[in-house]
């Protein structure tokens, strides 16, 4: 199978030959933000327009149908007459990969570095419906905020979960301008059929927060996995059960379960990095506490631990 995800480009054929002015980077046709091209007695709108990015006010390109139709009724209501602007978009989108949700609102972490923001990310994965629920399934999450103001900038999911409300909600919190203790406090709806008590987007917030706070320090799995590649000497924790560990593994990791943790905190070397795991990296955030508290100096958490490793696992 041979998959090409090249993108679109815009037709512009008739906008060049009219004389219209087109984006020098998205080669869109240009438009005000009441869609009037750079002939006033010319308006257009949808996949052939240059879009402005909301969080960042730069030109852009995401041609969508959701878009689009938004744009016809604005200068719909334009050529009649009336005042309306057209605000920006955010590039949310969402999209069906086989059986995967793939969702996207705002920055993308390289787009974030790229404009000069000072980061806090989060992955977090989650049930996207109380666990214990027979229809729940996995959604994968990651958060972006800037750390300075804590302004919630970006939200991904991928998974067989619900994605889409999540995106939802975090672009109406983006276009808000909500931060992440704001967005930590929504009042969501909840029922174990429909979603946690807390959700997805709560509990990445929440992480966020923690990050932010010095009561977390996480790595991603793409950080361990270089320190592995290059034989680097660190403890790499995993807490988990017994059983967890006998199903699935992660390369140079040593198991000792969070419950006997605390007695067994004299096999663990004070002199290394250690860094911490489980299923999704909560019970790895609860050791990372206790280690800390029992005077470990260098302690860090997988980023979703197990669920958001990308590299090959052990098998038994």
């Amino acid at each position: 199978m041979v998959i090409l995800a090249i993108g679109v480009r815009p037709n512009t054929s008739l906008a060049q030959k009219a004389g219209l002015v087109l984006g020098e980077k998205t080669r869109a046709i240009r438009v005000d933000d009441h869609l009037r091209t750079s002939d006033p007695n010319i308006f257009a709108a949808g996949d052939c327009v240059e879009c402005t990015d909301r969080l960042t006010g730069l030109p852009c390109f995401v041609p969508l149908g959701s878009t689009a139709n938004k744009q016809g009724r604005v200068v719909a209501v334009n050529i009649c007459g009336g005042d309306e602007k057209f605000p920006g978009i955010l590039g949310s989108s969402i999209c069906k990969v086989f059986d995967y949700c793939v969702a996207r609102t705002g920055l993308t972490e390289r787009a974030a570095v790229a404009l000069g923001y000072d980061l806090i990310t989060a992955m977090v994965p989650g049930a996207d419906k109380a666990h214990y629920m027979p229809q729940s399934k996995i959604l994968l999450m990651k958060i972006l905020a800037d750390r300075k103001t804590g302004r919630l900038l970006g939200v991904q999911v991928t998974g067989p979960g619900e994605g889409a409300k999540r995106i939802d909600v975090a672009a109406t919190a983006i276009t808000a301008g909500m931060t992440l203790d704001q967005l930590a406090h929504l009042d969501l709806s909840y029922a174990p059929p429909y979603a946690s008590a807390m959700d997805n987007l709560i509990t990445a917030a929440n992480v966020a927060r923690n990050k932010r706070d010095g009561f977390m320090i996480g790595i991603s799995a793409e950080a361990v996995q270089r320190k592995i590649r290059n034989g680097e000497d660190f403890y790499f924790l995993d807490v988990r059960s017994p059983q967890e560990h006998a199903e699935v593994r992660l390369p140079n990791s040593t198991l000792i379960p969070l419950g006997a943790l605390r007695q067994r905190l004299a096999e663990i070397p004070k002199n290394k990095e250690i860094i911490t795991f489980c299923a999704i990296s909560l019970r790895g955030y609860e050791a990372s506490l206790i280690l800390r508290a029992a005077g470990f100096a260098d302690v860090k958490v997988l980023d979703g631990g197990v669920a958001m490793w990308p590299f090959e696992k052990e098998m038994p």
